[in-house]
């Protein structure tokens, strides 16, 4: 019950600080916009509308960029602002252990994370109507639920960081240089090492390797894609779809690019980050 009792503060203290408005507000314009655009984007492809999927294909890439950042935005002070504001010992002092703080903060911040989402989104659903005048909610919820997930696992990467530093600014620079690292740095990576066992950076004709499949499929980005995938059983969601389109692929995937595993490597993203920082923060003198 402690834990519940850390993450119903900081659930008030976003809505009193209308942090809770501000996030709804993005994830709103974020899915009637995304849906406008998908339904244009079809039809100038010649589609009547487009259907669920494409709008969910539409959705996907930038929703997993604007929900790692918030999610980061919202976990990375969680623990380190406490202990910089010197609120940590008076929080301790009540019948909190730490473990209970931690997992308060995830809780608390994961369901402000999922509130705005889920009220973005069924406005984006109902914006989908209006510009289809059909939709799938099977695949819409779906695709919602999943990206709830999303934000949950980078909610506890977030928190994680935040537990293993005191300073909010060291925990910032963690997070923001995961992402980095994610999104700038895994792609040249995966290239550079590419290019070292078969020398070439890229594939045109030969088969793709199963490291690099592998690779490719590790970060919570293509993860979250290929969760998607795996649920609404569409391949086009993950990461190696395009090596399978082009024929370069030889043989079955990698059991690390296989869609269903998504769901495994989103869960070891969440789990390592948050029980290293468990079991830092855990020892520290405050």
């Amino acid at each position: 019950m402690s834990a519940i009792a850390v993450a119903k503060k900081d659930f008030q203290d976003a809505v009193r600080s209308r942090g809770l408005i501000a996030l709804t507000v993005i994830f709103v314009l974020f899915t009637v916009g995304g849906a406008y655009v998908g339904t244009q984007v079809a039809g100038v492809f010649g589609d009547e509308a487009g259907d669920t999927l494409d709008l969910v294909y539409a959705l996907q890439s930038p929703a997993s960029f604007l929900v790692p950042i918030i999610a980061l935005l919202i976990g990375y002070g969680a623990v380190a602002g406490e202990r910089e504001r010197g609120s940590l010992k008076f929080l301790l002092g009540l019948p909190h252990t730490r473990w209970d703080v931690v997992f308060g903060k995830i809780v608390g911040r994961s369901a402000v994370v999922t509130v705005s989402i889920l009220v973005g989104f069924a406005a984006g659903f109902v914006a989908i109507f209006a510009f289809t005048g059909s939709v799938s909610p099977a695949e819409y919820v779906v695709f919602t639920l999943l990206t709830v997930l999303l934000g949950f696992v980078y909610v506890c990467i977030g928190v994680g960081l935040s537990s293993m530093t005191r300073s909010t600014t060291r925990a910032a620079v963690g997070a923001f240089g995961l992402l980095g690292l994610l999104w700038l740095l895994w792609g040249f990576i995966g290239n550079l090492l590419l290019y070292l066992d078969t020398g070439s950076a890229f594939l045109f004709e030969s088969p793709a390797p199963d490291w690099y499949l592998a690779f490719i499929s590790l970060p919570p980005g293509p993860a979250y894609g290929s969760a998607i995938g795996a649920v609404l059983g569409e391949s086009g969601f993950t990461a190696v779809s395009f090596y399978e389109q082009q024929g370069l692929i030889e043989g079955g995937l990698p059991v690390v690019a296989e869609p269903w595993f998504g769901f495994v490597i989103l869960a070891l993203w969440a789990m390592i980050p948050l029980l290293i920082g468990l079991l830092r923060f855990d020892r520290v003198d405050l």
